[in-house]
Parts: C-alpha cells; structure tokens; sequence
C-alpha cells in the first residue's frame, strides 16, 4: 500500500524518514523510494551503523537527489563511517537545513552556501574552532545554528582570529556536559550574535555559571535590561528576554542547588515587566531562596504568572509583605495550581489592601485549569469586590503575554 501511494505521489515533492535498524524487515519499500528520489525535498536516515549501509539503501546518493532541501544524518558507530571519496561532494546547493548527528563535517560540506538552519553534534570534532567560524561567517543565510561539540583535542577550540566574526545568526543553541563546559564556552565565546537574537544553552550536569563564566558578553549585554523572566522546570531552567535579545538556559540535570538569578550578578531587575514561575514542583516546605522573587527588586513588574502547581504560597506571602512594592503590578494569573481556600483569604487580602492605591490597583486576575478544579464561587465572588476583572476559565495553557 506504502508502494501505491508513493506512486501515486508522481512529481510530488516527498519527506523521506527512515530508521535504518527498521529497513532489515522490509526490503520491499527501500526499493520503491529508489525512482522517486528526484523529487525528495527532505530526507532524514537515523540509526545509521556504517556508510555501507546508508549507501546500499540510498545508491548514488547524493547524485539521485538533485532537488533535496532539508538533510539529516544521524550515526550510531562513528567507527563505520569510513566512506572511500567525500560522499557530500556534490550535495545540492539548493540546501537549506542541514542536521549532522555524529557524522563529521567533511570539507565539501564547508563550500554549502545556501543554508538557513545547521545543526552539528559531534563528540570528536576534528576541525579547529577558526574552521567552524569562518563557515558561519562566510554562509551568509545562515539565520540558526545548534551545536553540541567536543573538539578531538583542547588546542582545536583556540581561535587565532583577532576579531570577532560578523555573524547572521538570529538564533544559537548551544548543547553541553560535563566533559563539553570548555568547548561551549569557547563556541559562545567566538560567536556573536545579532540585536534581539536567541541563545539558547541545554546542559547536563553543568551550572550555567561555568558556561558564561569568562565568556564574551556579546550576547549578555543585549540582555542588561529584560522585560521578561521566566524560571521553572523545578528550578532547572531560566529564561530572559528583552528588547535586545534572548537567553534560555535548561539543565536535564536537577543541580544541588536551583538555579537562580545569582548567576546574572550584571542583570538589573528594574526593568521586569513580567515574571514566570513555570513547572515549580519543589516539596511544599522546601524554602525557595528570596533572590529568585524579591518584590522589591522589580519596581516595573505588571504580570506576575504561576504555573502547574508552583510555590504559590511563597510568592504571596512574599506580595503580603511587600505591599507597597512592584506598584505597577496589575496582573496575577494562576494556571493549575492548588488555590486552597488559605490562599484565596489571602488574595483577597493583598487585593483588598491595594485597592486602598489607585497606582497599585490588582486590575486582572486569571484562573486557568485543565480539570475545573476552581475556587468556590464565594471565594471567586469576594475576590471580584476588590479586583476589576477576575477571569476564571478551564484551559491548558496561559496567555503568552500578559502585560
């Protein structure tokens, strides 16, 4: 049936995915891709354990496909990619997504000067870091790049340049462990991004503060005054954004200690306009430390958000006793939280007490949960006296801006 609608297709671009382990029990479909690969627009092979195997499924490869657009290469034995010439010689220049899994960077590759979007994960990186920059500056489309690399040998991450390069990109990630803080160190360092571009760091094991520390601030200092933050996953992630860029840092790994925002000791909080607690499932009776919220510390704050049974309790508590700071907060929103009948006194309380400021009235107040596990409507009622709108409504996710 596969085999009838691929013929079906005719002259229709097609998006070929194959794990190769799969291909051994069916011969029969490999050999009816075969006179349909002229017309593959994205073609993704995981789980390749040797070139041999790639090319027998994929002859002539990449001759057979003169109108690919998208490539990924996912290698599972580095061992078994031995093949006899450059098999991306003459890849199409019509390229625009490249994704290298464990499959090295061959030279031919270096002369693509069509792609939009890289992708390169390799743990034994045989180029030098001068190599890598010279292709992402002289790649002049290239608008994304996500790299995880472990460069073979330490003297391959020293750079001779004498310069920063003059880079497109709108969007960096950078992947790293334990044994990879150095090279994704050197990488942040030699890589500058654009005004209000992404940089994006994803670690295990790894504290944000070994990533950044002693790297360039081309990319921190875009970020000196943001108007968001968002901290969460269980204390393993932060987010900042502002007018003049993006940073995101994620660790798989839950640290000895949460990551706050101790590691921006630049970072000047007056500008926060909204603040995210997101996915904050720490034990209730766990104290959060007060640098990650500080009413004081955010004078401009508009839209505080707690997210899936976050600390919620702390953070009021934190508003009780902060009454008069953050006076330009006019937004609370909740989604699935447990809002006992403890916190909504207790809301009601701070509401209540900021209304007697017309600078610091509690305008909004969003209640969103995915099973209808609601406050009583007394509660929701009482609350609604003191606020100007009170939005109670089941749903799975929040508005994305708030403020």
């Amino acid at each position: 049936m596969a085999a009838v609608n691929i013929e079906r297709a005719k002259a229709a671009p097609l998006e070929i995915h194959v794990w190769m382990f799969e291909t051994e029990k069916n011969i029969t479909l490999p050999n009816a891709l075969i006179p349909h690969f002229r017309n593959t627009k994205t073609l993704t092979v995981r789980s390749i354990s040797s070139f041999g195997e790639f090319i027998e499924t994929f002859p002539n490869f990449p001759h057979s496909m003169p109108n690919l657009q998208s490539l990924t290469l996912e290698l599972d034995d580095i061992e078994g990619w031995n093949p006899p010439t450059d098999p991306f010689e003459s890849l199409t220049h019509t390229l625009e997504s490249l994704e290298l899994i464990g499959v090295p960077l061959s030279p031919s590759l270096l002369t693509l000067g069509s792609l939009t979007r890289l992708t390169l994960h390799h743990y034994r990186f045989n180029l030098t870091l001068d190599t890598l920059l010279s292709f992402l500056e002289e790649n002049r489309s290239l608008t994304s790049a996500d790299l995880g690399i472990r460069f073979i040998e330490p003297s391959l991450r020293s750079s001779q340049r004498r310069s920063l390069i003059r880079s497109q990109l709108q969007s960096l990630q950078i992947y790293c462990n334990d044994n990879d803080v150095m090279d994704a160190r050197a990488l942040i360092s030699g890589i500058p991004l654009r005004r209000g571009a992404e940089l994006r760091v994803d670690s295990d094991h790894s504290e944000l503060g070994d990533i950044i520390s002693n790297a360039s601030t081309t990319h921190l200092s875009n970020l000196l005054s943001p108007t968001f933050v968002e901290y969460g996953s269980s204390g393993e992630s932060i987010t900042l954004r502002g007018p003049n860029g993006f940073f995101s840092f994620h660790s798989s790994f839950l640290p000895e200690r949460y990551i706050g925002l101790v590691e921006f000791p630049f970072l000047s909080l007056t500008t926060v306009r909204e603040f995210r607690f997101t996915h904050y499932k720490i034990d209730s009776t766990t104290p959060l430390d007060p640098i990650v919220f500080h009413p004081p510390s955010f004078p401009a704050l508009e839209a505080l958000t707690i997210e899936c049974n976050a600390h919620a309790s702390y953070i009021l508590s934190a508003l009780l006793l902060n009454l008069s700071s953050s006076p330009s907060l006019k937004t609370l929103a909740f989604l699935d939280c447990d809002l006992s009948k403890d916190f909504m006194e207790g809301l009601i309380r701070f509401a209540s007490d900021r209304k007697g400021t017309t600078s610091a009235l509690l305008r909004y107040v969003l209640i969103v949960d995915s099973d209808g596990s609601f406050p009583s409507p007394d509660l929701v009622g009482r609350l609604r006296q003191h606020v100007t709108t009170v939005d109670v409504r089941m749903d799975n996710e929040l508005p994305k801006d708030l403020t």
